[in-house]
């Protein structure tokens, strides 16, 4: 009789763990892990997304090139080129090359590389856990030293127009030693990536003035539409 009274309280106690850990996993239909992992920054070079932005539709994407990936973005407005790859479980930006049309025929064009790669998010990142990383970045002649903070915020269920995604939030903190300091928010679903995006900038000078007063310094990025455009190489 002693034996089945241990054998119900176990069994009791293994229905109300088991319970727990999936009320931890499955909220409000929202995947609930504590960590962010590689299937959050997809380089599918099979998949062609279109993002609502600050500079109107962008399109985005992904080829291989040598041992990296190139990310390129085009909008009428905007253009950006990004050599991105996972190394050591690390999310890098390898270099990038941007131009953006600030006024009429002014156009503002940046060439930023590193002292390394830029890690901007160790894999796996877990909940209530910082990513810190230190480095130098080089702009066309000038050169800064960046620290870098980020941070897993939590889980969301995004509508968009290209549809519904549960989400992972993703914060970061870029400040240089300069003084200029970046904060933007990624909100990221597997297999695609980048869902949604909104970044306070911090611009200087002439270009930054014109910049502001154009609205650029809030930047967003939303996806419109994702389409499959062949047969892919890719890293997750």
């Amino acid at each position: 009789m002693k034996s089945l009274r241990w054998k119900t309280v176990f069994l009791l106690l293994t229905i109300v763990i088991c319970s727990y850990t999936s009320s931890l996993i499955f909220a409000n239909g929202i995947e609930k892990r504590k960590s962010i992992g590689k299937e959050y920054f997809s380089l599918d070079t099979n998949t062609k997304l279109t993002y609502e932005t600050t500079f109107g539709d962008a399109i985005c994407t992904i080829k291989p090139d040598g041992e990296s990936f190139v990310q390129e973005l085009r909008s009428d407005d905007f253009e950006m080129n990004q050599h991105l790859n996972i190394i050591d479980d690390k999310y890098c930006v390898i270099d990038l090359q941007q131009e953006v049309d600030v006024f009429l025929f002014i156009k503002h064009n940046v060439d930023v590389t590193y002292s390394e790669p830029a890690r901007l998010v160790g894999l796996p990142l877990m909940e209530n856990r910082k990513w810190e990383w230190t480095g130098l970045e080089y702009i066309n002649d000038n050169t800064d030293t960046l620290f870098v903070t980020t941070e897993y915020a939590g889980d969301e269920l995004l509508i968009t127009p290209a549809g519904e995604f549960n989400c992972k939030k993703i914060s970061y903190m870029i400040r240089k030693s300069s003084g200029k300091v970046t904060k933007y928010n990624e909100w990221r679903t597997p297999g695609i990536g980048l869902v949604k995006l909104e970044a306070e900038l911090d611009p200087k000078g002439f270009i930054g003035t014109l910049q502001r007063l154009l609205g650029y310094d809030e930047i967003y990025f939303t996806l419109k539409k994702v389409e499959n455009i062949g047969l892919s190489q890719n890293i997750n």
